[in-house]
């Protein structure tokens, strides 16, 4: 274990050697398949596209013919689906639509807005250069070529990829399953009528929210007490039924924060405490052969640990190849001392002015001001060796849409 507290770049570097630990492999319907992490490599068995045809709605014609005027339609028009092969004559043109395909011998496709008609005769308004709107038989995917790498999540981007060359069913990784506790006595559920010392349990949602993936399958566990011995039993009565248990609260150095002592009795601690803020108090350790991952119990902190590390992790132990999110470069519109040596994410508004995107900080930067999340657009990271920042300084910018994707 770790004696000081570990930077982010180091963390990454431990969660990167991770073995994966999902090797159950199922087979299943594309319609299923978004979210899933796939579990081997795809190659295209057809061209795509699988034949010659028109990008638009026009006129195909011959290379000989661009330059010539007026020209005789062809009394057939080939249609998107349509079985017919056509030749063009010389000296004539033939109507077509998008999708369809080209006569044997034409590139090229006139748009039909370029175009005029008088007496079966077509003129042409724009002259089209040869090979215009013509797309070539495996001109996006040539067959048997690499697609998709084993690792890959199924998303948005590439299921009707996936389609186009032509499965309905893949093979992907089984669900990692994850269960996860907050920690707390003094957590209720969400109420308004909050007595003594008692707080929301926000991080119920915030957890259950941030695990529902469709490549995990999530289960809460309960509120954990402070409590050692019932720490104890809870986690060991669960521990071999999940392949990580997260934990918010519990893992920080006061009296009642039995979770390190817990991990340190019962199995192994790999670190514990980041050079990070807000998220410091963090802990990764494995009992048996389940990872569990403490975060700290202030919301902000949890949301962003998740991003950074959690999920990271997640993909790793799954087999995912990953996908850390990339930043945007933008300049701050404020100036602060920073008084930490820790790498640091500000909770920021992203905004446009003067036809530039700056940053705005929020004004209340505190672990537990959940609203510095609800009220912004991202993070601003400050890296470690940074203590002043100018108005006009330039970071790496994160935003929440692609951060929580």
């Amino acid at each position: 274990m770790n004696k000081k507290p570990l930077y982010l770049k180091q963390i990454l570097n431990f969660i990167k050697k991770r073995p994966k630990v999902i090797n159950k492999i199922e087979v299943i319907n594309l319609l299923d398949a978004e979210d899933k992490i796939l579990a081997e490599n795809i190659y295209s068995k057809i061209n795509l596209p699988p034949f010659k045809n028109s990008a638009v709605d026009g006129y195909a014609l011959l290379k000989q013919d661009l330059n010539k005027i007026p020209k005789k339609i062809n009394q057939n028009r080939v249609a998107a689906g349509d079985i017919t092969s056509h030749k063009i004559k010389d000296g004539e043109v033939i109507r077509i639509f998008t999708g369809a395909k080209m006569p044997s011998n034409s590139d090229t496709v006139v748009m039909q807005e370029n175009t005029e008609i008088s007496h079966n005769k077509l003129s042409l308004l724009k002259v089209p250069v040869y090979g215009d709107n013509c797309r070539h038989k495996g001109e996006d995917i040539h067959k048997g070529s690499l697609v998709l790498k084993k690792g890959t999540k199924i998303d948005i981007k590439n299921l009707n990829l996936i389609a186009a060359i032509g499965y309905s069913k893949i093979k992907v990784y089984a669900k990692i399953k994850i269960g996860f506790y907050t920690s707390g006595n003094e957590l209720v559920k969400p109420t308004t009528n909050l007595k003594n010392s008692k707080i929301n349990n926000s991080n119920f949602y915030l957890l259950n929210s941030l695990l529902k993936k469709n490549y995990i399958t999530k289960k809460f566990l309960g509120n954990l007490p402070d409590n050692a011995n019932k720490i104890e039993k809870n986690l060991l009565k669960e521990v071999s039924k999940y392949n990580m248990i997260i934990t918010t609260g519990g893992a920080s150095v006061g009296d009642e924060d039995h979770l390190i002592d817990t991990l340190k009795k019962n199995g192994e601690i790999f670190f514990w405490r980041a050079a990070i803020k807000p998220g410091r108090p963090i802990a990764i350790g494995k009992i048996k052969k389940t990872y569990i991952v403490c975060l700290p119990g202030n919301p902000v902190s949890v949301q962003l640990l998740f991003a950074f590390v959690v999920k990271p992790l997640i993909y790793k132990l799954i087999g995912s190849l990953i996908n850390n999110v990339q930043p945007e470069k933008i300049a701050t519109n404020f100036s602060m001392i920073k008084k930490t040596k820790r790498l640091e994410w500000l909770r920021v508004s992203k905004k446009l002015i003067k036809e530039k995107y700056v940053l705005l900080k929020h004004p209340k930067q505190g672990s537990g001001m959940i609203t510095s999340i609800s009220y912004s657009d991202g993070v601003v990271e400050i890296p470690e060796d940074v203590s002043v920042i100018s108005k006009g300084d330039v970071f790496d910018y994160y935003d929440f849409d692609k951060l929580f994707y």
